[in-house]
């Protein structure tokens, strides 16, 4: 299978019934002309129907994006909504909160999250009561369960976005678990994740000791402001891989996108 990375977005509002179905039916197109196996199709297809479904009887709007790798599909589905209470109950099969409305629309039997995890490799669900819920999910042409590394190297990532590589010794065979933007140190410390390429404007030397406290796999420096020597020296003793761009943060993003490269869970 000779597929090239893909990122796909949608967007979909609480209520609105007559149009759920169409975003799996979109991406179901895509992944046919893109020649991915049949039977990967059929379960992304399923697995995107049924958060549609969710998202249109429990929430106001959701926010569905699909990273289209060539032997892998990873879905994140964002909503604001209720949020789940008890996600293991939730994920039981015939467990439903669906109002009558909803249960005499067809819907509500209590199927959709079981179905979600039958059909994915990886589930991962993040709910707060009030606020929302989001949902990862990857889907794999094998039958591998268990979590996915992302098949890409900080070494490819340089050659294929033509950044400039600033430091000499670090190792840029390490890989990426996801990618993360933020200039707040604070905020990329509660936040930022083992693995991660970290996308930042900061070029203090105090940055490269939070990648190295977080275990950053690599550091981009957006926005063509060029780090001096110290940032680079001490980003080369803690081992973290530096590139640079004058490319935006936001410019950034979308290119790490399209090869793949997710937000962190």
């Amino acid at each position: 299978m000779q597929c090239a990375n893909h990122i796909f977005s949608y967007t979909l509002k609480g209520g609105d019934f007559d149009n759920a179905g169409r975003i799996s039916t979109s991406l179901k197109r895509e992944l046919r002309t893109r020649e991915y196996p049949s039977h990967m199709i059929q379960r992304v297809a399923i697995v995107l129907y049924e958060a549609e479904i969710n998202v249109v009887s429990y929430t106001t709007v959701g926010y569905f994006f699909a990273y289209c790798r060539p032997n892998s599909v990873h879905l994140v589905v964002k909503d604001k909504g209720k949020g789940i209470e008890n996600i293991r109950l939730a994920v039981q099969e015939g467990f439903s909160t669906a109002t009558d409305e909803i249960r005499r629309l067809g819907f509500g039997a209590g199927m959709g999250l079981s179905n979600i995890k039958r059909n994915a490799n990886v589930m991962r669900i993040c709910s707060r009561p009030g606020e929302g819920t989001k949902i990862c999910i990857d889907i794999t042409s094998s039958n591998h369960y268990g979590d996915l590394i992302m098949d890409i190297t900080v070494n490819e990532i340089q050659q294929k976005t033509n950044f400039e590589l600033l430091t000499t010794k670090a190792d840029c065979t390490k890989g990426i678990t996801g990618g993360y933007v933020g200039d707040m140190l604070s905020d990329v410390n509660a936040n930022g994740k083992k693995g991660n390429i970290w996308i930042t404007i900061l070029t203090h030397p105090n940055a490269v000791a939070v990648a190295s406290l977080k275990d950053f796999s690599a550091i981009v420096v957006a926005g063509g402001i060029k780090p001096r020597d110290e940032f680079v020296k001490r980003a080369d003793e803690e081992d973290i891989p530096v590139m640079y761009t004058d490319l935006s943060a936001y410019e950034v993003v979308v290119l790490l996108s399209s090869l793949g490269i997710t937000a962190n869970h």
